[in-house]
């Protein structure tokens, strides 16, 4: 099998396609222009569709047919409109037209398999949504690569820097639709990411925006005497300034770069016969970008703080992406982490040149020849071959496994004549450390013979890299949870896939059916799969696998108790798969969950941040008696945060045009991620309080009266105590406290004298309460004639009439709820 080699750069402006050789790197130019990248631009004209810096050039004619930065809405459920061949269009269609696009410029020997980046911060519907737009472009086989890691590897093989020793570096990768950035380790033999952080609508085009909004804008409307024009422009798609807004905001483009190399920009302006000319200086522009700028350091400072890593263990800092050429953002950053801030390798093609090299070590997956195919047919079948495809040492390990009992004779040859080691016997497997040309691609010939020294086995071109670094894997961006019942009524997450773990991953559940599901009966069991964090909410997670199984699919009933078995897969390309299995009822079912869309509504934000407010209000509310204190401090924070929010919602309703509700409600996620951190650590510590003094009171009591039933009872329920207590799961310490509780209840009725408190719980309720108030009176009369008499028997007997002649019964704590899921 040959590996994948071709690498692409699918990015929010620019995209670009490298191919891996012989230990290097070939981007594939732009043939209009000769360049590395292709414009992400897309254009209808009559019938004709175009796609790069053609389709740049219609925007000052025909904007409304011209669509770009399209990558930000990847994954949702948005909808472009194209006049010119009266069609709709999403996100995955210029997609696709786009890699067609960058496909071509190899030529005939066209790739059907491509390693392909996305955003770090890629949500695992955004991330199935690029793989559709692949496959819709021709390609059989797809890999996704996060663009930290890329660019890692783009550095990491294009500097020579001297590394003996574990370094941190962050990757700051601030391009023109995302801003992402990493945490990784490297030394002299591999790569890490260890963890990252990020925001899918916040890049370039938001600064050019800004520019548009808050300085072209005011000026014009002065001119013209024309107001509020940046919310006429933005106000629907069909404005009539939508000709006059992509001028702007190819013109905010311009001086934003020419303002990486002057102090000051002029924008001229020709527009309605009325020449306009109007200065931008850098400091303005930097004023202006200030805000966002911030806001990546914020997001920097997060990684670190939850990695425990201080900033001067930042050995450096890379700087990948389009944006980072703004000279306020590396100073900004030289300012805020006082380590080297290194731009050596080109932001703009890092990333084709990092996924080339992932691509390099990538092997295929599906057949590519027929020759192979024939091969397999009349040669030795299933000889495995391991080996590391990049190696830093002077001699690499090959270790070959022949099956069914092989005897015969290996030779394994280097390309260039250097390394040959003869005809050697071996029985089933074989080692051989292979002897490498330094900082260079070797390639090897592996030779299997029979024992009369007949070829069974080849393998060509078996290619091992000196001094080429690859990754360790990619880190899972975010946790995979399943939603699952307690016994309050109420559900929670339970983790699956921990953020960080390196891709693929599988893992096995056992479950148990929560409430009772009679065949036919219209109940059903739901399989809820769910990415985010673990600690939050299941609401506030995104929903990326639902299954439901409907009684109607049942052969019979399903008892609660009833086992349930739940397998889950997860690819290198965040494919998931879920197969369950309930032995009981001989049901087996198997799904795969791509699901490449997923809606944002305004109003629903606007219900969320609403709700957060009142919840941050109601604590701040309850701590104000507190002494001043960092957690009183950042709630402050929250609170104004979800303000600025909520203003910024006004600010952008009606807008239909730039995509701001994107980068709010991801804002969103992330000030509700701070706000559970802060809130539900106080909770849960308070929670663990209650259960460490309902454990108390246990023990105590089994030390008084010892036993043994309910000892047993005890200790199964503070089994794997540290691991329930630091899973951060507020509603699975409450459930375990509620069955603390429930044995100390026990243990208290033990007592014939507890039954006094509980008649006279009864005794003194109004006898209206009662179905028969005659009876009732009758029992609470013996009652007290038993008590008297210490008859506890009987009055226990009295107790239950009482209890049964209720008409409204009191609701019993320690009563285990049947859970609405189906799944506990």
């Amino acid at each position: 099998m040959e590996n994948i080699n071709f690498g692409i750069d699918l990015g929010t402006t620019n995209s670009g396609i490298g191919k891996f050789y012989q230990g290097k790197v070939n981007i594939f130019k732009n043939p209009v222009g000769f360049r590395d990248t292709l414009p992400s631009v897309v254009a209808y004209r009559n019938s004709r569709i175009l796609v790069g810096d053609k389709a740049r050039e219609l925007i000052s004619v025909q904007p409304e047919n011209v669509f770009s930065s399209f990558k930000r809405k990847m994954g949702s459920e948005h909808i472009y409109a194209v006049p010119a061949i009266n069609e709709n269009k999403t996100a995955i269609n210029f997609s696709e037209l786009v890699l067609r696009e960058l496909i071509n410029f190899v030529g005939d020997d066209k790739p059907t398999a491509a390693v392909i980046t996305i955003p770090a911060s890629f949500d695992t519907i955004q991330s199935n949504a690029t793989k559709t737009a692949g496959y819709n472009a021709g390609l059989q086989e797809i890999v996704l690569l996060q663009e930290p890691i890329a660019a890692c590897l783009a550095y990491a093989n294009l500097q020579n820097i001297p590394i003996n020793e574990d370094k941190t570096w962050l990757v700051y990768d601030f391009g023109g639709g995302t801003f992402d950035v990493a945490l990784v380790n490297i030394n002299n033999r591999e790569l890490k990411v260890m963890d990252h952080e990020g925001n899918n609508f916040l890049g370039g085009l938001d600064i050019d925006n800004l520019m548009v909004e808050h300085i072209l804008c005011p000026v014009l409307e002065s001119e013209l005497g024309i107001s509020d024009l940046w919310k006429q422009i933005v106000g629907t798609e069909d404005s009539p300034y939508k000709k006059l807004f992509f001028e702007l905001l190819y013109r905010a483009e311009e001086a934003k770069k020419e303002l990486s190399i002057k102090e000051s920009a002029f924008v001229e302006l020709d527009i309605d016969s009325k020449f306009i000319e109007l200065e931008i200086t850098r400091q303005r522009f930097n004023e202006l970008i200030h805000p966002k700028v911030i806001e990546t350091i914020t997001l920097t400072n997060r990684l670190l703080q939850k990695n425990s890593i201080s900033k001067h263990q930042i050995e450096r800092i890379i700087l990948v992406g389009g944006t980072t050429y703004i000279p306020y953002v590396k100073t900004t950053l030289q300012k805020e982490f006082a380590t080297i801030v290194d731009s050596s390798i080109d932001p703009t093609t890092a990333i084709i040149v990092g996924a080339s090299y992932y691509a390099g070590t990538k092997t295929r997956q599906l057949s590519t020849s027929i020759t192979d195919e024939k091969e397999v047919q009349t040669m030795l079948n299933d000889v495995k071959l391991a080996y590391e495809v990049n190696s830093q040492d002077d001699d690499e390990l090959l270790v070959a496994l022949v099956p069914n009992e092989f005897s015969g004779y290996y030779r394994i040859t280097r390309s260039d004549g250097g390394f040959d080691t003869g005809l050697i016997t071996f029985h089933s497997r074989f080692t051989e450390f292979l002897k490498l040309i330094p900082k260079n691609s070797n390639f090897f010939n592996v030779k299997i013979f029979d024992k009369y020294q007949n070829l069974v086995y080849e393998k060509e071109n078996l290619v091992i890299n000196h001094g080429i670094y690859n990754i360790t894997g990619q880190p899972l961006p975010n946790d995979i949870c399943l939603e699952i019942d307690d016994s309050l009524g109420t559900t929670y997450l339970e983790k699956i896939f921990r953020k960080n773990d390196i891709l693929p991953l599988s893992k096995k559940l056992y479950k148990t059916i929560s409430k009772p599901i009679l065949k036919d009966s219209g109940e059903k069991l739901i399989i809820n799969i769910v990415e985010g964090r673990a600690e939050t909410s299941p609401a506030s997670n995104l929903c990326i696998g639902y299954l439901e199984i409907k009684s109607e699919m049942l052969s019979a009933n399903l008892l609660k108790g009833t086992d349930i078995e739940i397998d889950f897969e997860i690819s290198e390309s965040r494919d998931l798969t879920v197969n369950v299995f309930i032995g009981a009822i001989d049901l087996e079912i198997t799904e795969v969950f791509n699901a490449s869309a997923k809606q944002v509504s305004p109003s629903k934000i606007q219900h969320e941040l609403e709700n957060s407010l009142i919840n941050v209000d109601e604590e701040l509310l309850s701590s104000h008696h507190q002494e001043y204190s960092p957690t009183i401090d950042q709630l402050n924070d929250v609170r104004l945060e979800i303000i600025d929010l909520l203003r910024e919602l006004i600010e952008i309703e009606g807008d239909l045009v730039t995509d701001r509700i994107y980068n709010i409600d991801e804002r969103k996620r992330k000030v509700f991620q701070i706000y559970d951190d802060l809130v539900r650590r106080k909770h849960l510590l308070a929670e663990i309080d209650n259960y460490q003094t309902s454990k108390m009171e246990v023990k105590e009591s089994l030390l008084l009266k010892p036993n043994p039933r309910i000892e047993g009872l005890f200790n199964k329920v503070i089994k794997n105590e540290a691991q329930f207590l630091n899973s951060n799961q507020l509603s699975l310490i409450k459930s375990k406290t509620k069955e603390l509780d429930k044995i100390s209840n026990e243990i208290y009725y033990q007592e014939d004298e507890s039954y006094i408190n509980l008649f006279y719980f009864y005794a003194y309720r109004e006898l209206n309460e009662y179905a028969d108030e005659k009876l009732a009176r009758n029992f609470i009369n013996g009652g007290e004639k038993a008590i008297a008499e210490a008859n506890y028997k009987e009055l226990r007997g009295i107790i239950n009439g009482l209890y049964s002649l209720l008409k409204e019964k009191p609701k019993n704590y320690f009563d285990d709820k049947d859970g609405t899921l189906g799944l506990k």
